[in-house]
Formats: C-alpha cells, sequence, structure tokens
C-alpha cells in the first residue's frame, strides 16, 4: 500500500518516471540529450535505496531485493528511453565514493566533464 500512496502523493517523481499516464514527451525530450550520466553516491545518506541513483529500486512489495534498471519495466519496455540511450552508449553510469553530492571540482571535472563536452 506505500507504492500505491506514493504513487498517488508524488507530484514529480512517479510522473517522471513514466509510473502513470504514459507522456510520449518525456522519451523525446531525453532521447535529445548527448549524454545521460548517473552518478552513483556510494556512501549517501539521502537516497535509498543508492541502487535508485541509477534507476533501480525495490522490487513491488519487498524492500530486501531490489531490482537493477536493466531488470525494470522502465527499461525493458523503454518508456523513458534509458533503454535506447544505453543501447547508444550514451547512458553512462559513475560512482562516487562520497555523501550525496558531496564531490570535489576536480571529480566532476574528472569524471563528468568530458562526457559533456566529448
Amino acid at each position: 500500500h506505500q507504492e500505491e500512496e506514493y504513487r498517488k502523493k508524488s507530484i514529480f517523481l512517479a510522473d517522471i518516471n513514466q509510473e502513470g499516464t504514459f507522456n510520449e514527451l518525456y522519451k523525446t525530450n531525453l532521447l535529445k540529450i548527448r549524454n545521460m550520466i548517473l552518478v552513483k553516491f556510494l556512501k549517501d545518506t539521502m537516497v535509498e535505496p543508492h541502487e535508485s541513483e541509477w534507476f533501480g529500486f525495490y522490487k513491488q512489495g519487498d524492500t530486501s531485493t531490489i531490482i537493477d534498471l536493466k531488470d525494470s519495466d522502465l527499461y525493458k519496455n523503454d518508456l523513458l528511453g534509458l533503454k535506447q540511450l544505453d543501447e547508444q552508449q550514451r547512458l553512462k553510469f559513475i560512482e562516487s565514493n562520497t555523501d550525496h553530492l558531496q564531490f570535489t571540482d576536480a571529480w566532476f571535472i574528472e569524471n563528468i566533464i568530458p562526457y559533456l563536452i566529448g
């Protein structure tokens, strides 16, 4: 029942993740980007589960099992364009051994900037 409450009350995340009404415009617009860079913060104290930073999430009804992005309906049915981005090598998965958004300028320049200018 918590999942249903989340879908009803989420004003952004459930919508943008195509968990309600499908919006083709979200996918169309996302596919216009050069690269989508997903950063998982390994010591994150804000986001739970950490895998959700890479679009993974809990198995429905089971908070002890994580479903990876590539095993999700969002990816398999390419509802947001993530599968297409991945197949075109435009979906980047990066890890940072820090808390949420606690990276240095040097880390950002080394790990993110190349995907933005390359």
